[in-house]
């Protein structure tokens, strides 16, 4: 599986879970199930932990994606700096 589609599913992961947390708090705010005893703050407790289940590695994993990428982009810069100052040093060094 490529890193592309990886990225994919992950974005997806995390669009499903932040949908699920606010199907709880939804629940929360405009019905009276959390009042109607254990069973309905069990559903709604369930519905946000699933949901932040599902969000909290795919975010975890496309931050650890993100500092990979301008890890190596640094270290490109840093190489191309380098080489160019040897080129540099090398014209001073023969005038």
């Amino acid at each position: 599986m490529t890193e592309k589609k990886v990225t994919n599913i992950m974005h997806t992961l995390m669009f499903i879970g932040v949908a699920i947390s606010l199907v709880g708090v939804g629940l929360i705010l405009f019905t009276n199930i959390a009042t109607s005893g254990a069973s309905g703050v069990a559903v709604i407790a369930g519905l946000i932990a699933g949901g932040l289940f599902l969000s909290v590695p795919a975010k975890l994993y496309l931050t650890f994606q993100l500092m990979k990428k301008n890890d190596e982009k640094l270290r490109a810069r840093r190489q191309r700096e380098q080489e160019l100052n040897e080129v540099f040093a090398a014209q001073n060094e023969s005038r």
